[in-house]
């Protein structure tokens, strides 16, 4: 796949977001096919919201922001570890960043120097879903880097795509 310069794609960003209801798993089995076949890297980044400190029901703090941007990580490494663990003879770096997704989104392209950004559609009419992946889509074409949509597979077509939209940078 053709990627800036009219190079391979050698650096593929998956940003996965905090509460998404997106098919992570099926986007990341498909950039790890993209990544195989160009002998690139995959980069999972978990983008979420900075948290505010948990309080208890009396209104007493439980565990301040960097208390809970610990838990949060430590959740999403897992889940993480968990998707990068079907990508076999791939390549797999791991990041956890907390603040704007939009902004994080962009600050990590540039600092993977990404040559692809692989999203997730959003599963179900949940429509605070479908924004959150809409904002993420903006966000990322934006970038001057190529983007692809990994739709849901079809019903019964198991982990295949039913097809990908890919959209070119913007310039």
């Amino acid at each position: 796949m053709p990627a800036r310069g009219g190079s391979t794609t050698k650096r593929i960003l998956v940003p996965i977001t905090q509460g998404s209801t997106a098919d992570h798993a099926l986007t990341v089995i498909n950039a790890a096919r993209i990544a195989r076949k160009s002998g690139g890297v995959v980069r999972l980044a978990y983008l979420a919201p900075l948290p505010s400190p948990r309080v208890d029901h009396h209104d007493r703090v439980v565990a301040d922001t960097d208390r809970e941007m610990a838990r949060i990580a430590a959740g999403a490494r897992e889940h993480l570890e968990s998707l990068a663990a079907g990508m076999e003879g791939v390549p797999v770096e791991i990041v956890v960043r907390f603040g704007r997704p939009g902004r994080e989104l962009a600050i990590e392209a540039c600092a993977f120097e990404a040559d692809l950004i692989a999203l997730a559609a959003p599963t179900g009419p949940r429509l605070r879903g479908r924004i959150r992946a809409w904002q993420l889509r903006r966000m990322a074409q934006g970038l001057e880097i190529p983007l692809i949509v990994f739709p849901l597979p079809a019903s019964g077509a198991g982990t295949r795509s039913g097809g990908a939209l890919a959209a070119p940078a913007v310039r």
